[in-house]
């Protein structure tokens, strides 16, 4: 419960502040996404998501492929007889509203500033405004959340959502007002629709509220928007029981093998050695590379700080809950390093996250400052501060070089004026071959295997001119040459 006391402490307990603090997050975001990312989808998922943002964005599902497909395949999407992503269509229809202002790049960040602002509102609410402060600097200064929020991947929308969806749990709690529930559900389908598992698990650690009327009004709620998700599949993949992954099956084992094709989820990956290994250092890096540092350590003292009388404790509960949800069912997963932030799945472990940490930074501090004095305990939140914008700084150090490299290619083209068909010679070509979702741009850059000759793709378009790209590497950029 909040008290004109509390809120009157300080100008930073202020709602004025606060705010200032999300546009200033805001515009962290903005930047990193337009000037260090480079407005530029990196990974295949963000490629994937930004094509059928742009699909949605002309107003259509999917696109007719053009003639040779088995030479226009790229990672994660689906091309048979049409172009489409592979994946549900959430975070693509938002894509879509900045696709069609030409600023597709602008919408994850928009997105990161309503997470943050669900979260402070929600601890606000639970906690107080200091409190509320200190889980908006936890969440939106976390090194994943701020890296994700100026990307294309789709785990901003879901945090965004899923925060959405934990304000509104934690109003509930406090009022048990039946269209708080409603509320929820509604996010939950909004959810469904951009990571359906992720829908699951949140409603999997509701069962903790131990309140059967809960469960099922959140699930009736959130019906309607799952069965557009199914509508969706039907639409695009010909079955509702048929998801873009399983569509997209054919196309990834033809790229990397058979090996490709294993069930994501099994229990052997309880006791695969590689796999325990992979989930402990999943673990490792969200805790020691991708939160700020010293958030787990301060939140395991708020799961304490909350006793049993505290309005906020049936949060508490939830909150521990969402952890142990998530970090049980990666056990069961296949975790191996791709191109994307290590700990990304557990993106939604950050609004728990906030709360606790919110809850037990009061009785942190006051420990530290009784044991070490007051400016050893103000040293230590500035480092915390400073080293998770240098945990930023120390991955994009690393990712940059790899995405200068890989859109290193589209702008070799362009600076040569190339207007044709370029025959993509790298050790995983389809990672190159992005043509948009209707394949109707200047040049068409083919994921042919390296047997294809340049007579053969010549032969194939008569009429159009035939460059050969060959992969940057050890310094040396991107070269293309004209044979036709």
């Amino acid at each position: 419960m909040i008290d004109a006391g509390d809120r009157d402490r300080s100008v930073t307990d202020s709602v004025a502040f606060a705010l200032a603090l999300v546009a200033l997050f805001g515009l962290l975001y903005a930047l990193l996404a337009r000037f260090a990312l480079d407005a530029f989808p990196y990974s295949g998922d963000e490629y994937s998501l930004a094509l059928q943002g742009e699909l949605f964005a002309r107003g259509v599902l999917k696109a007719a492929a053009p003639p040779h497909i088995e030479w226009l395949r790229v990672d994660h999407v689906v091309i048979d007889g049409f172009i489409r992503s592979k994946y549900p269509p959430g975070a693509a229809a938002l894509l879509a509203i900045g696709a069609r202002f030409g600023v597709a790049w602008l919408v994850t960040p928009i997105e990161g500033v309503l997470g943050v602002l669900a979260v402070w509102w929600s601890t606000r609410r639970l906690l107080g405004a200091r409190a509320a402060l200190v889980a908006l600097v936890a969440v939106g200064l976390a090194p994943l959340y701020a890296f994700e929020a100026a990307s294309f991947y789709a785990h901003t929308a879901t945090v965004m959502f899923l925060a959405v969806g934990f304000a509104c749990v934690a109003e509930w709690t406090r009022s048990r007002a039946t269209g708080w529930l409603i509320a929820t559900g509604m996010m939950l389908g909004c959810t469904f629709l951009t990571r359906p598992v992720d829908a699951v698990l949140f409603g999997a650690a509701m069962l903790s509220f131990r309140s059967a009327r809960a469960v099922i009004v959140t699930a009736l709620a959130a019906v309607p928007l799952v069965a557009l998700s199914f509508a969706y599949q039907a639409a695009q993949f010909g079955s509702p029981l048929t998801d873009g992954y399983h569509a997209y099956q054919p196309t990834l084992e033809a790229l990397y093998g058979a090996s490709s094709a294993h069930n994501p989820l099994s229990i052997g990956n309880l006791w695969d050695p590689i796999q325990v290994w992979n989930h402990l250092d999943i673990f490792r890096s969200f805790f020691a590379e991708w939160t700020v540092p010293g958030a787990l350590l301060v939140a395991l003292v708020g799961a304490y700080a909350i006793g049993r009388d505290h309005a906020a404790r049936p949060m508490r509960t939830f909150a521990i809950a969402l952890c142990a949800t998530y970090a049980g069912v990666l056990l069961f997963t296949i975790a191996d390093p791709d191109d994307g932030a290590r700990a990304r799945y557990l993106s939604p472990l950050l609004v728990p996250l906030g709360l606790l940490v919110a809850a037990g930074f009061a009785p942190a501090s006051a420990a530290i400052a009784g044991r070490f004095g007051a400016r050893v305990r103000a040293t230590l939140v500035v480092l915390a501060i400073v080293f998770a914008l240098g945990q930023v700084a120390a991955f994009l150090y690393g990712r940059l070089p790899s995405q200068w490299r890989r859109e290193g290619l589209y702008q070799a083209a362009d600076a040569a004026h190339v207007h044709g068909v370029v025959i993509v010679r790298a050790q995983y070509p389809s990672r190159y071959a992005r043509n948009g979702g209707f394949a109707d741009g200047p040049v068409l850059y083919l994921s042919a295997p390296p047997e294809t000759s340049a007579a053969t793709v010549a032969a194939a378009y008569p009429d159009r001119e035939i460059w050969e790209a060959h992969e940057a590497h050890d310094g040396v950029p991107w070269t293309l040459t004209r044979v036709r």
